[in-house]
């Protein structure tokens, strides 16, 4: 009686040891790939990038060679802010204005404060246009505009 009782204790035992071994394995996997995933996410994140920055050149270079470019770098932030209400707001999403770290003076040309601010004016321009544009049929149903995810009271 001993010997089987000792018999299924050992059993009992190499098939505890086992089922750790194989727990381990799977978290080892389950790791991997989660990594893996954020790897792929980050990819897919910085491709979305690159696409947006390109639609955003080629909208911009149709503007300008269809001659709809209504808000061009020239223009100061004030004037830009009259065309349109929401024009600050666009203005903000892009970190020109609206915050104390990118706080710029109306007199400033649009390009010399994106260029302050580090950014790039095709974008600023193509969103600024669009907004210009809501109404036309040549905004596609899928554009978004970029807006702040703050709201501004003035």
């Amino acid at each position: 009686m001993i010997y089987i009782a000792l018999l299924v204790g050992l059993t009992a035992l190499f098939f505890a040891w086992r089922s750790n071994r194989a727990a381990k394995d799977l978290r080892e996997r389950v790791a991997r790939l989660n990594s893996q995933i954020y790897d792929l996410r980050a990819d897919m994140h910085r491709a979305a990038e690159a696409h947006q920055k390109a639609m955003m050149q080629l909208k911009f270079d149709m503007l300008r060679q269809t001659g709809e470019l209504k808000v061009s770098g020239d223009m100061t932030v004030d004037e830009v802010t009259l065309l349109h209400p929401q024009a600050a707001e666009v203005l903000a999403a892009h970190h020109i204005g609206g915050c104390a770290s990118c706080a710029v003076d109306g007199s400033t040309r649009l390009d010399q404060a994106v260029a302050a601010n580090a950014g790039q004016l095709e974008p600023v321009l193509v969103a600024l246009n669009s907004l210009l544009d809501e109404g036309s049929d040549r905004v596609v149903a899928g554009d978004r505009l970029r807006t702040p995810n703050v709201q501004l009271s003035m």
